[in-house]
């Protein structure tokens, strides 16, 4: 809802469209029907300042306590007392000026004392004409609305109880109104109040009590809703967690199933578990690594070059001798001509028989 501020009297110049039917407006309400008082801070808890401030203020108000709107403002000390101020407006004013707002389509979330639209400076007294009336703002918070006469009354006895006389400054259309023994003294121009830039005090605000505006209700629904909407999101984005795990474990299962059958093609009569398949793969390679550097070594490629010499020999091989310098070998009943001397690259060759036995060795040569 878009909040903007104007003058109660002005509501006339906003065109509202369908799209800014009752937006939210906070709105400078006339003085001359707010009366200010100032009494001495009740000595009771704060908390029932409200109930007691009403029938204090019984003797100076003209109409029944039940038929008036009291607002609190801040209290403050003034020769060593506690002040409290405390505005002071008929309900039913109230009402009607809620009702000429919701006639034009607004929704008031403030109303505040249209003299506090004036521009405060210590030292110095605020005076602007509106429609043939004065709004003369004197502190932070005081001030009033009166007709002319009064008005120059009001301010001079503003004067005459000041420790120092205070400027005075006037916003006027005709300064042949002001009266002379003010003219002099004064700063006077002719500016208009802008009511939509004005600074507003929200702490003024004469929307309190029965007449707080129901946007208090609009955010409360709207924060329900929004928390709906968050837990509902939590909900989702939870559901759309388990769903993601579920696939996730369903996808780690299938990786562990062929992790599982590619270790037993790789490995073949070999088998291992999921979370050991890196481990045991592992020790499997390093353990071919070093058959291979075995079957690399010179004693075991003698040997393997012997597998032409003794393929077919029908002979018993009594023993078998072999070392790092090389390999011999003690045959029996090998037939003539079924073993033979021969050449094999990086070693010496001897046979030798005696007795039925035949001898082989296979000497590493020397390297150059």
């Amino acid at each position: 809802m878009t909040v903007s501020v104007d003058h109660l009297h002005y509501l006339d110049r906003h065109l509202l469209g369908g799209g800014d039917a009752n937006r939210g407006m906070a709105l400078w309400v006339p003085s001359q029907r707010i009366c200010l008082h100032v009494i001495e801070a009740p000595t009771a808890p704060q908390r029932k300042w409200a109930e007691l401030i009403p029938w204090i203020l019984e003797d100076r108000i003209l109409q029944p306590v039940d038929e008036m709107h009291f607002v609190l403002g801040e209290s403050f000390s003034e020769e060593g007392q506690k002040q409290l101020r405390v505005s002071v407006v008929s309900k039913q004013d109230m009402r009607e000026w809620l009702r000429i707002a919701d006639n034009a389509g607004v929704a008031a979330t403030a109303m505040v004392p249209d003299y506090l639209a004036l521009p405060f400076e210590p030292g110095r007294i605020s005076m602007a004409w509106r429609e043939g009336q004065f709004l003369v703002r004197s502190d932070t918070d005081s001030g009033f609305s009166a007709a002319p006469d009064l008005a120059w009354l009001l301010v001079r006895r503003l004067f005459e109880r000041a420790d120092i006389a205070p400027r005075l400054s006037i916003s006027i259309p005709d300064a042949d109104l002001i009266p002379e023994d003010l003219r002099d003294a004064a700063d006077v121009n002719d500016a208009e109040i802008d009511w939509q830039f004005a600074n507003m005090p929200i702490s003024a605000n004469l929307l309190t009590g029965e007449f707080r505006p129901q946007t208090a209700e609009i955010s409360s629904s709207s924060w329900l809703s929004t928390a709906a909407l968050l837990v509902l999101a939590i909900v989702l984005g939870f559901g759309y967690l388990q769903l993601s795990n579920i696939r996730l474990e369903q996808a780690v299962l299938e990786l562990e199933t062929q992790a599982g059958a590619d270790f037993s093609n790789l490995f073949i009569g070999k088998r291992a578990k999921a979370e050991d398949v890196r481990s045991s793969g592992e020790l499997l390679m390093a353990d071919m690594f070093k058959q291979r550097e075995s079957l690399q070594a010179p004693v075991m490629k003698a040997l393997t070059a012997l597998d032409p010499i003794m393929t077919n020999c029908g002979c018993e091989l009594e023993t078998l001798v072999a070392s790092e310098s090389g390999v011999s070998l003690e045959l029996k009943n090998v037939a003539s001509g079924k073993v033979r001397a021969t050449t094999l690259p990086g070693f010496k060759v001897d046979l030798k028989a005696a007795d039925g036995v035949t001898t082989l060795t296979l000497r590493k040569g020397s390297q150059r």
